[in-house]
């Protein structure tokens, strides 16, 4: 049994990678693509919103779906039909055609997210919630290390389109693992016993408010954090080839660069926050990140922007992990794919939206300075609720 439990594992942190590997692929890629075709910065930062938009409306439903009928319907969803509407960037150039594909594919490419950070914070011990969820952020960064940078040189050798194939080739792979992998999955229904002393009281009216306070204050966190990272993933590749005047492929490397600091800080920073507190490291993530974002407003040489994108991923290794370990530590196992779903779906995502639809208006009025500067301005706001209204049960940094 424990064998079975641990391919099944094995094969959810393989589906993560892939989807994630699908979605870095054309994701730095596509900014570019947009402009080249004639879009504005502003309708550019539009569609990458939209795209949001369905990621806000896609992770909290498919978590749900995980936590009611197991893990196969929304990561089916999250690789078959994700790698189906990547591919549709292929064959139109309409703008209201790539708006409807870019919800579409925010929607898809949602549903490994939550059902993977539930299942994952299941089989957490306790004492281990952050360094079980840097896993995540370990799979993530490593596929945001291997799938931007050949993004960017196939952009540059293959041309835009090949981009869109590809990363349907990887998703249609995350497919076959979902059929072949998750053959004997069961819907996740955990029995009392495994259930952790820090989480026993939830179904008391006092643990319903509890976790519910922690989703409000740490979903605002979040928003106010990842309205940052929303800028950084729509206009760094500008910022690159139009202010630094770079190619795509360095475009690319920027982002490669991001992904391995995150993947090889993330568990130490993880371990770090489990016995030291998930609060005191999510204040300092957002700290470094925030402070970053300042520089990066300045940089207009690549070899600074390459530093202060390094020093924003030490900030994002340090925050994530200790964030996520910190809610999975209060929410029930039976609701954690949903929880997850709406914190990643309607604060995360809503940051992101918000991100790239301010970032796209105050890039054409104001240009890259006043773009990046909103992010350490929202960063601050974020690390200021923290501060305010995120609390920590103690026992849980034994």
């Amino acid at each position: 049994m424990k064998r079975t439990a641990d391919g099944e594992l094995v094969a959810v942190i393989a589906i993560l990678g892939l989807g994630s590997l699908a979605m870095a692929i054309p994701s730095p890629i596509l900014p570019l693509y947009l402009t080249s075709i004639g879009i504005t910065p502003t309708i550019l930062g539009l569609i990458l919103s939209v795209s949001m938009v369905g990621m806000i409306i896609g992770e909290p439903s498919l978590g749900w779906v995980a936590d009611k009928v197991g893990l196969k319907i929304p990561l089916s969803i999250g690789t078959y039909f994700c790698g189906l509407a990547v591919l549709c960037y292929v064959f139109t150039e309409n703008i209201v055609a790539i708006f409807l594909i870019s919800f579409l594919w925010g929607i898809t490419r949602s549903a490994i997210f939550g059902p993977g950070r539930g299942y994952i914070g299941v089989k957490a011990p306790p004492l281990k919630r952050a360094t079980f969820m840097a896993i995540i952020s370990v799979v993530m960064a490593g596929s945001r290390t291997f799938g931007a940078l050949p993004g960017g040189f196939i952009a540059d050798t293959l041309g835009y389109h090949w981009v869109f194939i590809i990363s349907c080739g990887v998703s249609l792979l995350g497919g076959m693992v979902v059929v072949m992998g998750l053959r004997k999955i069961q819907q996740m229904k955990p029995q009392p016993a495994a259930i952790s002393p820090l989480t026993s009281d939830v179904t008391s009216p006092q643990g319903q408010e509890k976790v519910l306070h922690t989703l409000i204050s740490q979903g605002a966190v979040a928003m106010f954090y990842f309205i940052g990272f929303g800028i950084q993933f729509s206009f760094l590749p500008l910022l690159a080839t139009q202010v630094a005047g770079v190619s795509a492929t360095k475009a690319g490397i920027i982002f490669t660069i991001s992904g391995i600091v995150t993947m090889v800080l993330s568990i130490p920073m993880a371990i770090l926050a489990d016995r030291k507190g998930k609060r005191i490291f999510m204040l300092f993530g957002m700290l470094i990140s925030s402070s970053a974002m300042a520089g990066l407003a300045f940089a207009e040489s690549y070899f600074w922007i390459v530093i202060f994108v390094t020093i924003i991923s030490i900030g994002m290794a340090m925050f994530e992990p200790a964030a996520l370990g910190l809610i999975s530590s209060v929410v029930p196992p039976r609701r954690l794919s949903t929880v997850m779903g709406l914190y990643g779906g309607i604060f995360e995502n809503t940051g992101i939206v918000a991100g790239s639809a301010l970032a796209g208006f105050v890039w054409s009025a104001w240009g890259p300075r006043a773009t990046f500067l909103i992010g350490t301005i929202t960063g601050f706001l974020g690390l200021i609720t923290c501060l305010c209204f995120v609390r920590e049960n103690k026992s849980s940094t034994l």
